[in-house]
């Protein structure tokens, strides 16, 4: 369509020009109403507080009903009537309350909107030519709060005139604003080109009145009604919502492991996130310790997003591997599993390696329980066997542990000098590497407060609390709800564990040089590097979705998107995955024991189409060695030509 053959091109503002973070427009009020709640001259007016949304929308229908009554016209409003309404049912919110009640639904609106790109690059195409730019919205809003908003989301609009239904009356969707339009600014419609978004009051009503038309089909929204009543909850369900819709689209990179971790990835950090940042807060921590190497992106985007009043942080390198060597001073024999546990087995010198022990020095104790030699891989019923080793040399294990802490603790000593309320930060699971690292500031430990915030804790971890070691978990606190726990252990544990991947290596141990004790990291492996590319990929999405929230944390009200409901995509994503996800994801590996990185098994492995359409031995096999359930099934489904 060539521009230049219209005297006047006028655009509509929402979802052509410009679009929200949130799925349904009305989300607003409940991000509104999580701002109202910890505004200080609020906070003695309940009803407010935990009505607001739902008094916003009653309040505007009420006010285009008094419209109508008084002047039998149209319902277009202005904001100060839908406010007028407020004020008339809570007398005790004063002028200057209501003021700041439309003041921060304007705010609120600069933090959810920004430009749609294909209707910016319309618009920029459209100023070069000679025709006249105007702007018409059916909205409450007044054109001079139009024009900021649309500042704010970087158009330019100097000198173009801009119409409000709410200022001038009538609208769009009856068609009367164009009409007005047209005679106040003496349009002849033949040239006037209109673009649009609502195939009602933007086509078929321009199109009445002899207007040509444009469709703007690049953005989207929904009426539907949220089921959620905490508006932190319809919040996370908005936003997480809103990341599906078509303008989304234009924030993230066409791959799909990027556009998992936009999707997937990014909500659940933020859900997890804004808790963490609640959680340190109300603790008191004096300190943060991020743990590599599966929080270093979180720390990234804690520094970088959570800024304010936010607590010191550090970034420390420690592992299972690394703790295991200089934590132990004690440790009870129905755990000795996490030494050895896990789908890809490990001969006797790996097992013993991971406490700092050298299987030649034991060759003796390995005979004498019935193992060949040192590196005899122990099947799954040579369990007991394991643990009658483990027991035989254990007060070895102690003293080697001893003698490395006296070597390397100074390394986690200085990290936590002159603070009291230290928190760990990690994705979590048991709570060993928490315990170990306690135990590894020897007699510090019953000096401190240790607390570890974890996006998820599973029931063993009681067996490492303590008066003094706590834990929390956000989706799973020590395995409850016990659902969710076994969606985590049925894939949820290595999805996570590649969403976090780094590539500065795992902590083998410690050494001691001129500058001090420092952390000795682990060689990235081949096997690995293909999973640590692919892993960039998807903390390119995360990266992007945080980018693309950043106006939504910037007043440091981080509570609004404490909900677990953020979490549902990533729920969805390991126990119903789209075959778009099973393909970016299954082929993944993943090394599940302490020391492990190069030796790795595959997600979900494929098998043969016969093995598909008829499951035996084969199928059950492959499930079971198969660490994400879910995406095995999809991935070898009987209807093999299927791709939902």
């Amino acid at each position: 369509m060539r521009f230049d053959n219209f005297n006047v091109i006028s655009f509509d503002i929402f979802d052509t020009l410009v679009s929200r973070r949130l799925f349904r427009p009305k989300d607003l009020f409940s991000l509104m109403q999580s701002k109202i709640s910890v505004m200080d001259c609020f906070l003695q007016l309940t009803e407010i507080i935990d009505n607001f949304s739902e008094i916003r929308i009653r309040a505007e229908s009420d006010a285009r009903e008094r419209r109508v009554k008084l002047l039998g016209k149209e319902s277009e409003i202005l904001i100060s009537d839908i406010y007028h309404e407020i004020f008339i049912r809570f007398p005790k919110l004063s002028p200057l309350m209501i003021d700041l009640l439309i003041e921060l639904e304007i705010e609120c609106e600069k933090e959810v909107l920004y430009k749609c790109p294909k209707g910016e690059d319309i618009f920029n195409k459209a100023r070069q030519t000679k025709s006249k730019i105007i702007l018409i919205s059916d909205m409450y809003l007044p054109s001079n709060n139009l024009r900021n908003l649309l500042c704010h989301c970087g158009y330019n609009v100097n000198g173009i005139d801009i119409f409000s239904s709410g200022e001038e009356g009538v609208s769009k969707h009856s068609g009367y604003l164009y009409s007005k339009i047209k005679n106040k600014l003496n349009i002849n419609e033949k040239f006037w080109l209109h673009i649009g978004d609502n195939n009602y009051a933007d086509i078929n009503n321009a199109k009445k009145h002899g207007i040509s038309t444009l469709l703007a089909d690049w953005s989207e929204y929904n009426i539907e009604r949220s089921y959620h009543w905490k508006s932190k909850d319809v919040i996370g369900e908005s936003l997480y919502k809103s990341l599906n819709l078509k303008q989304a689209y234009y924030h993230f990179d066409n791959n799909p492991l990027s556009e998992i971790g936009f999707k997937v990835f990014g909500p659940l950090l933020l859900g997890y996130i804004s808790w963490l940042t609640s959680q340190l807060k109300n603790h008191k921590i004096d300190k943060a310790l991020f743990l590599a190497r599966d929080s270093h992106l979180i720390h990234k985007i804690y520094n970088q997003y959570f800024s304010k009043n936010s607590v010191e942080s550090e970034y420390i390198y420690l592992s299972r591997a690394s703790t295991y060597m200089l934590g132990i001073t004690d440790w009870p024999m129905h755990r000795i599993w996490h030494l050895f546990g896990g789908k890809n087995k490990k001969n006797l010198t790996k097992i013993l390696s991971i406490v700092g022990l050298d299987a030649k020095n034991f060759l003796g104790d390995i005979h004498n329980v019935g193992f060949p030699d040192e590196n005899y891989i122990p099947s799954k019923h040579d369990g007991h066997k394991v643990h009658w080793l483990i027991n035989k040399i254990f007060q070895q294990i102690l003293l080697k542990n001893t003698s490395n802490r006296n070597i390397f603790s100074d390394y986690f000593k200085k990290s936590c000098d002159g603070k009291k309320n230290i928190a760990l930060i990690d994705v979590g699971w048991m709570g060993n590497i928490q315990s170990v690292f306690s135990r590894s500031l020897g007699n510090e430990w019953s000096k401190k407060k240790i607390s570890g915030f974890y996006l998820a804790t599973f029931d063993g971890a009681k067996d490492n609390k303590s008066l003094y070691n706590n834990m929390y978990g956000w989706l799973t606190n020590y395995g409850e709800p016990q659902d969710k726990q076994e969606m985590f252990l049925a894939g949820g544990v290595e999805l996570m564990e590649f969403a976090m991947a780094d590539n500065t290596g795992s902590t083998l141990g410690y050494e001691k040089t001129v500058d001090g004790i420092v952390p000795i990291r682990d060689k990235t492996s081949d096997s690995e590097i293909d999973y640590l590319q692919k892993a960039k990929l998807l903390q390119k999405g995360i990266l992007s979705f945080f980018e693309y929230i950043s106006p939504l944390l910037s007043d440091g009200n981080y509570d609004s998107f404490n909900s677990l409901v953020l979490s549902d995509p990533f729920f969805e994503l390991v126990s119903n995955p789209s075959y778009k996800q099973v393909q970016a994801l299954a082929s993944l590996t993943h090394a599940d024991s302490a020391g492990s990185n190069s030796e790795r098994l595959v997600l979900a492995s494929k098998i043969s189409i016969k093995n598909r359409l008829f499951p035996g031995p084969i199928y059950q096999e492959g499930l079971s060695n198969s660490y994400w359930k879910e995406g095995f099934r999809k991935l070898n489904r009987k209807k093999i030509w299927s791709r939902q």
